[in-house]
């Protein structure tokens, strides 16, 4: 094992083996990615991979390049599937032909999908990324021509999952020759990695550091944690105002520290365990059999416990939890053995038979109800349950899951959602799931804003905070400051406030994509919730999509030279460009990429042990975004999107060109007879 002090720059970095940080590892998140020749074909091994990420505190934006050589004697179409990890969005595309660099733009998906086909039918070369699934993007790149070298780029974004202090960082990376640069700006320390040795640079900020060779643990993957250096509490602030406005927006996270055991409740645990037809499948029904048990196991002594099976019939093996003796959960792990799936599936008949049998007792003890099921059930009567003081986590399992459900049954019910997509997530997610109800930390909160105006505030009902867990708030906001934020909750029975200074000079170029990504991940509930909105809200997603460059399910990148469009596809290219430069504007898009440098600001917090004020430094950063960033706002995507890298200048640009003028002065004239 080899280990690097940096005693100037107070960071701690080691390379260890996969189970020395297997404790900090309490939320699964798998990332892959393969490049296949055509649809389920043979995988094409990298040639040539690099990684280059840049980590604004707990904000992180990756761009991987790799090339893929075509080792076969005939042209074939190169199908790449990219998975960076729950809550990562994509928001950059690229490939090249030769020295040509074409990067894409987002289009509506219809729109991309038309052009992409137009032009592959004339046997030319484009490529178009899409959204597969939940947190699966792929891309058909062709043709890739005999012993052809191909090169393609793919950028995204995440806001990084933290526990407590710790916060964990992951990406797909094939080849063990990869070249991969981290940058990591803010207080931190104790940098680690399971699966490279590492080197490590000092740069104004942060660290800079580089994988000199992989591990024996390396599976296809880079896993790197780290740790935020600022005292337990400290709310966290960013800020990207819009340019020559007085608007922009805001993000705020308040993580919560670790809790020792013996600051655990006694509980009344109620889990209820779907076993309708929906859950025939054998892997869903292992799933929740699975983590129910594993539940079960992380119960005290002290807690009591009752487990209920439904379809469309409710079947309690306790009339009321009963305590978590030895006897009883030899009970529960011979009912949950005898499970089997049919039936119906009715959420809120067993909801209601579980908070009934949780009423009973009239005590201050905390009642929580979990929910282990794929949701497949009618979600307004669910969501109408009255669940009183009762907390509701529900667990998804499997690929089919009714995410928007089970979310906003836990968001409006204060608990959680935990979804288990394989059998690797089971444990480290029920082990997660068990410290939050073990550890119910701050409870009825609040965000206050001073000096500026907050608006379209998400989420929109604000969850507890459990140990280990991150409050994390994002919206926009309309004036010039000073400014600063004030969390309220109550803390151990005790009324707490944590505050910070807010310097809207401190821009960071990542808020306004978390923001809209936020907005957007709430229309999509809403449409699979309430079908009766959905021309309306899927406008609006496609809208923002389109302002923000995200690919969702009704948006795609492509990336087309413009030399390959003929008429038909260059003029819907135009009107597509119209569309977005209009739509960018109602949106009133960040006017540049440009971090601005910062310097710390005050933080105020309210000592939740006394009346004492403590003082601690703003994670700050600074940086630009490179040349051929295609999350910039859409005056720069303009100059590179769709065609641009690839274009020669020459009289097909001018006329593509004045079709664009056309298309614009057309689409304004609608508009104009439309009012």
């Amino acid at each position: 094992m080899k280990t690097i002090h940096l005693a100037v720059a107070g960071v701690v970095v080691a390379c260890l083996p996969r189970a020395a940080i297997a404790q900090q590892m309490l939320a699964s998140d798998r990332v892959s990615v393969q490049m296949l020749a055509g649809e389920g074909g043979r995988e094409i091994p990298a040639s040539t991979e690099k990684l280059v990420v840049a980590i604004d505190g707990e904000h992180a934006s990756s761009d991987l390049i790799e090339t893929y050589p075509n080792t076969a004697g005939t042209q074939i179409e190169g199908r790449y599937q990219l998975r960076p990890g729950q809550g990562a969005h994509v928001d950059g595309f690229a490939y090249w032909n030769g020295e040509d660099k074409i990067v894409g733009e987002v289009f509506e998906r219809q729109t991309a999908e038309r052009v992409y086909n137009q032009v592959t039918q004339r046997r030319r070369d484009p490529a178009i990324l899409e959204q597969d699934g939940e947190g699966l993007f792929s891309f058909r790149v062709f043709p890739i021509a005999p012993h052809e070298q191909k090169r393609v780029e793919v950028k995204w974004s995440k806001w990084l999952d933290r526990r407590a202090e710790t916060v964990t960082y992951r990406a797909p990376v094939t080849s063990r020759g990869a070249e991969i640069v981290v940058t990591i700006d803010g207080p931190i320390k104790n940098v680690t990695s399971s699966t490279h040795e590492l080197s490590v640079e000092q740069i104004a900020g942060g660290v800079r550091l580089r994988a000199t060779r992989p591990l024996a643990s390396f599976a296809g993957e880079l896993d790197l944690t780290y740790e935020i250096a600022e005292p337990a509490w400290t709310p966290d602030v960013y800020v990207q105002p819009a340019a020559g406005t007085d608007e922009g927006w805001f993000a705020i996270g308040l993580a919560a520290p670790h809790l020792p055991p013996t600051a655990a409740t006694a509980k009344d645990v109620t889990i209820v365990i779907d076993r309708s037809g929906s859950m025939s499948d054998a892997q869903k029904m292992f799933y929740a059999k699975r983590a129910a048990s594993e539940l079960v196991g992380l119960l005290d002594p002290s807690d009591r416990v009752n487990v209920i099976a439904f379809s469309d019939e409710v079947d309690p093996l306790f009339h009321e939890p009963h305590a978590a003796d030895a006897q009883t959960r030899r009970d529960v792990g011979a009912f949950i053995d005898r499970l089997s799936p049919g039936g119906g599936t009715d959420i809120a008949l067993a909801l209601t038979t579980a908070v009934h049998a949780q009423a009973a007792d009239k005590s201050d003890r905390p009642h929580v109800v979990v929910f282990l099921t794929d949701g497949n059930s009618e979600a307004a009567s669910a969501i109408a349950v009255k669940t009183g003081n009762v907390q509701l986590f529900t667990l998804g399992v499997g690929d089919d899951v009714n995410k928007p459900l089970l979310n906003k049954l836990a968001a409006e019910k204060r608990g959680r959602f935990v979804y288990i997509e394989n059998a690797r997530d089971i444990e480290p997610e029920v082990a997660r799931l068990g410290t939050a109800i073990s550890h119910p930390l701050l409870v009825d909160v609040s965000v206050t804003i001073e000096g500026i105006e907050a608006t379209r505030l998400y989420p929109r009902t604000l969850p507890d905070v459990f140990a280990e867990d991150e409050l994390r708030v994002s919206g926009r906001f309309r004036g010039t400051g000073p400014a600063k934020v004030t969390i309220r909750g109550t803390l151990a029975g005790k009324p707490v406030a944590f505050t910070r200074a807010i310097d809207l000079a401190h821009a960071h170029s990542w808020v306004a994509p978390v923001w809209a990504q936020a907005r957007i991940d709430h229309l999509l509930e809403q449409l699979e919730l309430d079908p009766t909105g959905k021309g309306e809200l899927r406008d609006e997603v496609v809208d923002l999509a389109l302002a923000y460059n995200f690919v969702t399910p009704y948006t795609a990148f492509l990336a087309v030279p413009e030399r390959e469009l003929d008429p038909a596809a260059a003029q819907t290219i135009a009107e597509a460009r119209a569309r977005k430069r209009q739509v960018a504007a109602q949106e009133s898009t960040p006017a540049s990429p440009t971090v601005a440098a910062a310097t710390p600001d005050a933080v105020s917090v309210v000592d939740i042990f006394g009346p004492e004020a403590t003082e601690a430094k703003a994670v700050t950063g600074k940086g630009e975004l490179d040349e051929d960033d295609v999350a910039a706002e859409p005056a720069r995507v303009r100059g590179h999107g769709c065609a641009g890298c690839a274009t020669d200048g020459g009289s097909g640009a001018s006329w593509l060109a004045l079709v664009g003028i056309v298309a614009l002065v057309i689409a304004r004239r609608r508009a104009a007879r439309s009012r």
